[in-house]
């Protein structure tokens, strides 16, 4: 009788730690697992602000990327630091041999790089982003991409609250935010006005139900008739907290296509940081 105790005691424990194990194991979050339940914009924005990342120092250890532009294609590998609200910094290698090809400053206020195999640096302002990957960015709109957090994109938002500037829907068994006057696009979309677009601006959010994290975000900018779309995906669990290991930033217009896939491979949070951005005397400063 009681080795057959002993043994039921045995396996029950072994269920256990295999159930601990697989549990612990999981790394990867399906995206679309849980019904989307109706709710309020404001407790919808309070869940996805709850869920989004917390931090003050993010260390992205290792990235490995591929990028097209108009057909071009290129890979590399690098690093990156942020200070909250204060600080970027990258480093980019060559995907051969680990060597540093450039690295990059960003502050609120400049963006800054040293290049090392030209044995050149500029400082220039956010008209950098612009000019080279036809996009309009500053530091937060920068900051949130990179760290899978919330941002408002559309000039007719910039001055407003983000519960007023958008309008929250399920779509889909998803989460969507859309700007506040896309109802209008959409229809002046589907009548194919698109010379009355210029004034109005368009930005859509969709937030996965089980996760409460952005999964996708697409801007319109009908001035520069420019798309730009961002999605996460692969969310996985990097020390305690949730992230999507992989990134993809698309901007397109009728001349051009950029395209970028990044994957995060290894990630630290509120680490204490060093942000070295050594300019050689030897280095010619440019102007692009």
């Amino acid at each position: 009788m009681k080795s057959k105790l002993n043994s039921k005691m045995y396996l029950g424990a072994m269920v256990l730690i295999m159930a601990f194990i697989q549990f612990s194991c999981k790394t990867r979050y399906e995206l679309g697992v849980i019904k989307a339940k109706p709710m309020s914009d404001s407790k919808l924005y309070r869940h996805m602000l709850d869920s989004s990342l917390h931090y003050e120092t993010l260390f992205i250890k290792k990235f490995s990327a591929n990028y097209s532009v108009d057909g071009v294609k290129k890979s590399f590998k690098g690093a990156i630091k942020i200070q909250k609200d204060s600080l970027i910094w990258i480093t980019i290698t060559a995907p051969i041999g680990g060597l540093e090809v450039a690295r990059l400053m960003i502050s609120q206020d400049s963006v800054k790089m040293i290049n090392r195999m030209k044995k050149t640096y500029f400082v220039d302002d956010y008209d950098f982003f612009r000019d080279h990957l036809n996009v309009d960015l500053n530091f937060e709109s920068l900051q949130a991409i990179i760290t899978n957090s919330v941002f408002q994109a559309t000039n007719n938002d910039k001055e407003k609250s983000f519960i007023r500037g958008f309008n929250g829907r399920i779509v889909d068994n998803m989460y969507v935010f859309t700007s506040e006057k896309s109802r209008k696009v959409d229809r002046k979309l589907r009548k194919d006005k698109l010379r009355k677009l210029s004034r109005f601006g368009y930005q859509r959010i969709q937030i996965d139900p089980a996760l409460m994290r952005i999964t996708d975000v697409l801007v319109k900018d009908f001035d520069d008739s420019r798309d730009v779309n961002v999605k996460y995906r692969d969310f996985k669990m990097f020390e305690d907290r949730k992230f999507p290991q992989r990134l993809s930033f698309e901007v397109a217009d009728p001349k051009h296509l950029l395209y970028c896939s990044v994957k995060f491979n290894k990630i630290a949070f509120d680490e204490k940081l060093k942000f070295s951005f050594k300019i050689s005397s030897k280095y010619e400063r440019i102007y692009p």
